[in-house]
């Protein structure tokens, strides 16, 4: 028995050590790479405190944080003069930066945070939720480059598609339609709409868990044409990662037959994720976990805000 517990005891050490390995490698700053820490209190730069959560971000009616906003455009004119230094022009595709938020912080401090990182200047982020160190995932942010301004999903239509996954309720070409006559919708090219547009998120539903997808099915079928946004509900995480891989595979056959529209919008190549401010990190963690087995991360994941 005693030996067994040493066993015990001895891999329990090696577990730890390897863990604190994946922090102190993904929290350690490179010239390349600003380290942004969000916790519940207060958040850092490569290790040096910015500003309270609390008060710069959670409180904060703006999408920029402006401490952050600040500290990283330091790091950036740093980088941006070495390049000159070194006769070479600052890649702004590819500019990275890391960022580790608590799992108990809201996607509200979340978004705020990924957007000030984008708008500075790092389109590229690698992040990573609480103290799982060992999965860091990939976000793509569009930059002016990849960005498409003739799409027929425009961010209002996401909100109302988002309400519509509420009530598991398809949204119709025809409601659609009646929308753009009142003028809230800009939807040029969404006659011949062939993205398979696919949102997720999930509910809380008499203290039980209901997960949500909206999806143009139309997409999958030949010469297909835009008809609805189909819902599909459900109860059990093994059953929504069983349906997106069913779709992942028709689509993958349907894709060299599709015309693409943007370079970071493929048949499809996109999920997004849409989710109220105050939903916790925790909580969204194992669908960015299950999406990037399925090889959604970097620009084939999109996060949107519902208020």
């Amino acid at each position: 028995m005693p030996k067994l517990f040493a066993y015990i005891l001895f891999f329990s050490l090696l577990l730890l050590v390897a863990c604190d390995s994946d922090k102190n490698a993904f929290m350690t700053p490179s010239p390349n790479e600003p380290v942004v820490d969000v916790g519940i209190d207060e958040y850092s730069v490569n290790g040096t405190v910015v500003g309270k959560t609390a008060t710069d971000i959670l409180a904060s009616e703006d999408l920029l944080i402006k401490p952050l906003e600040e500290e990283l455009k330091k790091i950036q004119t740093i980088q941006i003069e070495q390049a000159l230094r070194d006769s070479q022009p600052f890649d702004w595709e590819t500019s990275t930066a890391k960022l580790h938020v608590d799992e108990n912080l809201s996607f509200d401090d979340f978004y705020k945070t990924i957007a000030t990182t984008g708008f500075v200047g790092y389109p590229n982020i690698k992040y990573v939720i609480g103290s799982d160190f060992k999965n860091v995932y990939n976000l793509k942010l569009p930059t002016k480059s990849s960005m498409c301004f003739c799409s027929g999903d425009s961010p209002m239509l996401s909100f109302l598609r988002y309400k519509y996954m509420r009530h598991r309720q398809k949204l119709s070409f025809n409601e659609i339609l009646a929308l753009r006559e009142g003028g809230n919708l800009i939807l040029e090219c969404f006659e011949d709409y062939n993205d398979l547009d696919f949102l997720l998120t999930f509910f809380d539903d008499n203290n039980e868990r209901v997960y949500v997808v909206s999806l143009n099915e139309d997409a999958l079928k030949e010469n297909s044409s835009f008809h609805e946004f189909a819902i599909y509900t459900f109860k059990k995480e093994v059953d929504l990662w069983k349906f997106l891989g069913e779709i992942t595979s028709r689509a993958e056959l349907q894709k060299e037959n599709k015309a693409v529209k943007c370079s970071y919008d493929l048949l499809g190549k996109q999920v997004t994720l849409i989710f109220p401010k105050d939903v916790l990190m925790k909580d969204i963690a194992p669908l960015i976990k299950g999406l990037n087995v399925y090889g959604y991360n970097g620009d084939k994941i999109n996060f949107m805000k519902v208020n």
